[in-house]
């Protein structure tokens, strides 16, 4: 199985996610990655907040004229509107949980007699 991407991109997601304590991790020929808790108790806030590090909406380098009235007033509007959107995904995001994607995904480890043999 593949992700088909760096492994650098992946070593850096462990490291957030284990920086934000969601999962641990050994080095070595048995080691690897686990998590810190059942899938149920983490949601896609938690892994969110742990690996992204940017908004929506990205920022023009330079500053907009002052003279401009769409560019002295654009990082207010769009400031404003970056806070609704995060909001609103930080709200969605934070009822859908690990265990259920799991499930969606078909994997066996998030049925729930899986996880009661796993305790």
């Amino acid at each position: 199985m593949t992700v088909n991407t760096n492994p650098v991109v992946i070593r850096r997601l462990l490291l957030d996610l284990q920086e934000a304590k969601l999962i641990s991790t050994q080095r070595g020929p048995a080691g690897g990655a686990l998590l810190a808790k059942k899938p149920e108790r983490i949601t896609l806030l938690e892994i969110y907040r742990a690996v992204d590090s940017g908004g929506t909406f990205g920022r023009h380098p330079n500053q907009p004229s002052r003279l401009c009235p769409v560019g002295r007033e654009i990082p207010r509007v769009m400031d404003h509107v970056q806070q609704r959107v995060t909001q609103a995904q930080e709200r969605e995001l934070k009822r859908i949980t690990l265990a259920a994607v799991l499930r969606e995904l078909g994997c066996r480890a998030a049925s729930p007699a899986a996880e009661t043999q796993r305790e």
